[in-house]
């Protein structure tokens, strides 16, 4: 029988940090840029985004989700 382990996920999380740009009259995203990271860990992740906030003036830029190659 095969169990499936939740706690070996392979998983990786980044800080990004987003660039809008005025088209049209509006804000539209145009791209992320990996900042930080990989982490194994959200908790990790989450944590140095703060950290990076707080350090460039309170930017609402950067933002934690999955990491891809």
């Amino acid at each position: 029988m095969l169990t499936k382990i939740i706690n070996g996920s392979n998983e990786l999380y980044g800080v990004y940090y987003l660039v809008y740009g005025s088209l049209a009259g509006g804000d539209e995203l145009i791209k992320a840029y990996l900042w930080a990271g990989p982490y194994p860990k959200l908790q990790t992740a989450v944590k140095k985004a703060e950290e990076l906030k707080k350090t460039h003036q309170g930017d609402e830029s950067f933002i934690v989700k999955k990491y891809r190659d």
